[in-house]
């Protein structure tokens, strides 16, 4: 595993509960975040896939968008998880 990426999952599972501390109680609603967040990063994917960008700073801008996205789909499943 890359170096640092359970450090970024851990860093926006502890934004994301400061920034929202409240959860859903239950597991529908909750799971319905984790759903959103993946969403997210599957239209990040998607417009990566059809809709590359041409220069090498807007892939490396596109691609950052997915790393961003998948971060806060884990740390959403870590808060899921944890309210089981």
């Amino acid at each position: 595993m890359r170096t640092g990426i359970l450090d970024d999952v851990m860093k926006e599972y502890r934004r994301s509960k400061k920034k929202s501390p409240s959860w859903p109680d239950h597991p529908a609603a909750q799971a319905g975040i984790v759903v959103e967040e993946a969403g997210q990063l599957m239209q990040a994917s998607l417009q990566w896939k059809y809709e590359r960008a041409e220069s090498n700073d807007d892939q490396a801008s596109q691609r950052q968008k997915m790393r961003c996205k998948a971060i806060e789909v884990a740390a959403s499943a870590i808060r899921f998880l944890e309210n089981l």
